[in-house]
């Protein structure tokens, strides 16, 4: 398949002769769930491990590069140390760390050699860095963890879209260095986010899980698109009149994103507000004000008051104030269309909460000091089902619940609406997304008609509006290779790829 000037990346499985005998950094999604202490779906590493043996089969010398949970530097309980079995299993080679010295905020220097991967490698072992956010700039993309691994290895493979939404050493600042290529299954996903892209409308978004900060950025960044706001969009000339118009109709929220909205709702309520709803609802939401009254929300954490500030932005913006409409004054009832008219962002009216070691179906105004909110509620689901019903669209990513193994209703409820819709573009991402759909199959002994299934869950949203930041610097890098920018010792990679395009002419 030979690559023109004007491809965009890359594509590592073309240039597989110029690997050979290569060290590349393979960078791999393998942050799977886990659960007591167990790898409870290895879908990701599964996924992974075709293009990983692809490389091995073609002599090439991969280096696996992966994180793990959400640690704030070494933290051994992060350590990928759970994965080894797994990642060895489905790659049919035993894999085997490459250790973080936690007292020099490196990599072992007698492990992270060319002499020490070789040797493993020939010796039928895959080498694999303990989780790379260990190392205080991966996050960060300083270049420290970048330059460290540009002297060992000879190029970069991206094969990771879960992170592909963010900028990190080990996906960016690697490819100012060292030239960057595609591995199958981020080429894969790339092509197959092509169809979340159109504005089809309705166009519904579902977002979930526990990344409650990343989740509102992403939502604001969604809820600004535009129909043409995208460049397959914006050269499109069927759409000249819908320029300015709405990508998205409706985001439908859960997960650990309620507690950020309900708090938000509670403070917003002023009494220009509550005079229009219903004395009761208005009484205890007054008596709601300025308390922490959810377990395990903070409401003094610093990161906890910016997530309610966000949530706060987008339902100014975005909600229209449906806490009025879900408490009029004439009672506690309303029109389930009437939630989703005139509003783009579409939160629970109500939830399913454990109080006092049972579960309970509560609206807002009903939430006492220690509950614990669970779930999406019953009326919620109605909602969602009848909006995701009429959608042409739908793009999902995390869980309703707020916990994936103990809160299923939900999920399984937005599971059950998006298969009914035979008509739609489907997509849905993420490990837990995956995890909880494959563990419901099972359950029910069918599989779900879901559309495109993807391993990344922030990235699968952010794909909706943006080319990922690592699509983006892989473009860069190849740019960079045909235009000589990078050491001379490239050259051999810079002649096969105008060799190929010359082939293609």
């Amino acid at each position: 398949m030979g690559i023109g000037l004007n491809s965009r990346y890359l594509i590592a499985s073309d240039f597989l002769n110029e690997l050979r005998g290569k060290i590349l950094l393979v960078k791999s999604e393998f942050n799977v769930p886990i659960h007591d202490g167990a790898v409870v779906d290895d879908y990701r590493i599964a996924q992974s491990a075709p293009f990983i043996n692809k490389l091995l089969d073609s002599c090439a010398l991969p280096l696996l590069a992966t994180h793990l949970g959400r640690p704030g530097g070494y933290d051994p309980k992060y350590s990928l140390d759970v994965i080894v079995d797994p990642v060895s299993s489905n790659l049919g080679h035993q894999a085997e760390i490459i250790r973080f010295d936690e007292k020099n905020n490196r990599y072992h220097n007698d492990q992270l050699s060319k002499g020490y991967i070789r040797k493993l490698i020939e010796g039928g072992k895959i080498p694999m860095l303990d989780n790379i956010r260990f190392h205080p700039d991966e996050q960060e993309n300083k270049g420290g963890l970048a330059k460290a691994l540009a002297e060992v290895i000879d190029l970069s493979i991206q094969n990771s879209f879960g992170t592909a939404h963010r900028t990190e050493d080990t996906s960016n600042y690697i490819h100012t260095l060292v030239p960057g290529l595609a591995g199958d299954l981020l080429h894969a996903e790339i092509e197959g986010h092509k169809e979340i892209k159109k504005p089809n409308s309705p166009y519904t978004v579902i977002v979930g899980g526990d990344k409650v900060k990343d989740s509102l950025n992403l939502v604001r960044r969604i809820l600004w698109a535009e129909k043409t706001s995208h460049q397959i969009n914006s050269i499109n000339p069927d759409l000249m009149t819908s320029i300015g118009e709405d990508l998205v109709d409706s985001i439908l929220v859960g997960g650990h994103l309620m507690n950020a909205f309900i708090y938000a709702q509670v403070h917003m309520a002023n009494d220009s507000t509550l005079v229009k709803i219903n004395r009761e609802a208005a009484r205890n939401i007054r008596g709601l004000r300025d308390q922490s009254f959810l377990e395990e929300y903070n409401l003094e954490s610093r990161q906890v008051e910016e997530e309610v500030r966000l949530a706060k932005g987008l339902l100014r913006l975005y909600n229209n104030y449906q806490i009025v409409t879900q408490f009029n004054k004439e009672g506690n009832s309303f029109d389930d269309f009437d939630i989703a008219d005139n509003r783009r962002l579409i939160i629970p009216v109500d939830y399913s909460v454990l109080r006092n070691g049972k579960k309970v179906n509560l609206k807002l105004f009903e939430l006492n000091n220690g509950d614990q909110i669970h779930d999406i509620g019953t009326q919620t689901k109605r909602i969602y089902d009848a909006i995701i019903s009429r959608s042409k669209t739908i793009v999902w990513n995390g869980s309703m619940g707020t916990d994936a193994n103990e809160c299923k209703e939900g999920t399984r409820s937005i599971i059950d609406s998006i298969h009914k819709n035979k008509t739609a573009v489907k997509e849905r991402g993420g490990g837990t997304t995956n995890y909880m759909v494959s563990d419901y199959e099972k359950e029910k002994g069918e599989q779900f008609d879901l559309g495109f299934k993807s391993t990344g869950g922030g990235a699968t949203l952010r794909e909706t509006v943006l080319d990922s930041p690592v699509t983006v610097c892989l473009s860069m890098s190849f740019q960079k290779l045909i235009r000589g920018g990078y050491d001379p010792k490239f050259r051999y990679l810079r002649d096969a790829v105008s060799i190929s395009y010359l082939l293609a002419k």
